[in-house]
C-alpha cells in the first residue's frame, strides 16, 4: 500500500546545489506520495513588511548543503527504491499550492539578457505581490502596481542528482532536470526524468506563481509553495536521455544549451525519437508528422542553457 510523506523546509532538507554525494532528507517506495513545502527561490520566509525592504531568508543551512556561490532554495532529496540508473524516474504532479506572497523583478545587475535590453543600467524595480490561491489571482502587496496577474502555478525547479561527482549548480539545468522553468508543468502533468544515480535523490524548489515562456526578466513570479503533492514511480516503457513530460494537453521534450538553436535541434530530435516510439514509425515519417503536428517553444533564456521545449498536442494525429 502506498504512503503520504510530509517534506518540509529545515536544516535536515534544504540544499542549494544538486550532488549525488548529498544525503537524503527521505526515503521512500515506488507509489509513495510527497508533500513539499518550499521556500521561495532565494531562501525568503516571509513577505516584506515594506517596499524595499530586506526579505527575512533561511540562514541556518547545514555547512554540507550550502552552495558555494548562488543557489536556489531546494528541498530534498527523496530517495526513491527502486530507481536504478538507466531507469526512468516518473514524477506525477498533483496539486500545487502557492503560500500568500511572491515577487519578481527586473533590470538592475548586469546579466546578460539585462544588457541586451539596456537594463543593466536601469535601477532594480522590485514587485511584490499578495498571492490568493483560491481566486489564483496575485495583487501589488502594497499598492503601488496598478495590474493583477492570473496565477498558474509550477515548480521551477524539479530534478534528480547527477551521474558527475561533485556540486552542480542549480541555476543551469541539464539532463537530469533542474532549473527547467517550464509553465507546462502544473498540477496534472508528469515528468519523466533519467535516472542517474541509485534512489534518484530528487529535489525540488524554486517555486513560480505564474511566469511567461521565456522567464524574460530572470524570475518569474517567485514565491514558497505551501503544498506540492508529487507521486513517484518507475516508468519501465521509457527510454530517454533528456526530460519529457505528459501534460494536460500533451507531449512535450525538453532540450538545453548555451546556444539557443542548438537547444532547439535537441528538442526537435528528441521529440522525433519519441514520436516514432509512439507511433511505432520511422524517423523520418515522424518529422514529416512533426513539421504538421509539432509546436517548438522557447521554455526560458535566462538560465545560462537555453531551454527549448517541442510539444505534441493530444489529438494532433489520429
Amino acid at each position: 500500500m502506498s504512503s503520504i510523506h510530509y517534506l518540509n523546509p529545515s536544516k535536515e532538507s534544504l540544499h542549494g546545489f544538486f550532488s549525488r554525494e548529498m544525503e537524503a532528507a527521505l526515503t521512500i517506495d515506488q507509489g509513495d506520495t510527497v508533500i513539499f513545502k518550499t521556500l521561495d527561490a532565494s531562501w525568503g520566509m516571509e513577505p516584506r513588511k515594506a517596499p524595499g525592504e530586506a526579505r527575512v531568508k533561511f540562514t541556518d543551512i547545514s555547512p554540507e548543503r550550502k552552495p558555494s556561490g548562488f543557489g536556489h532554495s531546494l528541498v530534498g532529496p527523496v530517495f526513491i527504491k527502486g530507481a536504478e540508473p538507466g531507469r526512468v524516474l516518473e514524477v506525477r504532479i498533483n496539486e500545487i499550492v502557492p503560500d500568500g506572497y511572491g515577487w519578481t523583478s527586473a533590470g538592475g545587475f548586469p546579466s546578460y539578457w539585462n544588457k541586451k535590453l539596456g537594463f543593466d543600467q536601469e535601477e532594480e524595480l522590485t514587485l511584490d505581490f499578495k498571492l490568493d490561491s483560491t481566486l489564483m489571482v496575485g495583487e501589488s502587496l502594497f499598492g503601488n502596481f496598478p495590474y493583477s496577474v492570473k496565477l498558474n502555478p509550477f515548480m521551477g525547479i524539479m530534478g534528480v542528482a547527477p551521474a558527475e561527482k561533485g556540486e552542480h549548480s542549480t541555476l543551469k539545468p541539464s539532463y537530469w532536470g533542474g532549473n527547467l522553468d517550464c509553465k507546462e508543468l502544473r498540477a496534472g502533468s508528469t515528468l519523466y526524468l533519467p535516472i542517474s544515480v541509485e534512489g534518484g535523490l530528487f529535489s525540488t524548489g524554486d517555486g513560480h506563481a505564474v511566469q511567461g515562456d521565456g522567464e524574460v526578466s530572470g524570475p518569474a513570479l517567485e514565491c514558497g509553495m505551501e503544498r506540492v503533492s508529487l507521486t513517484f514511480n518507475i516508468n519501465e516503457n521509457l527510454n530517454i536521455k533528456r526530460p519529457i513530460a505528459k501534460t494536460n494537453e500533451g507531449w512535450l521534450t525538453m532540450a538545453f544549451h548555451e546556444d539557443l538553436e542548438e537547444a532547439m535541434w535537441l528538442a526537435l530530435s528528441d521529440m522525433l525519437d519519441f514520436m516514432a516510439s509512439l507511433y511505432g514509425i520511422s524517423r523520418v515519417e515522424a518529422y514529416a508528422l512533426a513539421t504538421m503536428a509539432v509546436d517548438l517553444r522557447v521554455t526560458q533564456i535566462v538560465n545560462v542553457r537555453k531551454g527549448v521545449h517541442a510539444f505534441l498536442p493530444f489529438g494532433a494525429v489520429r
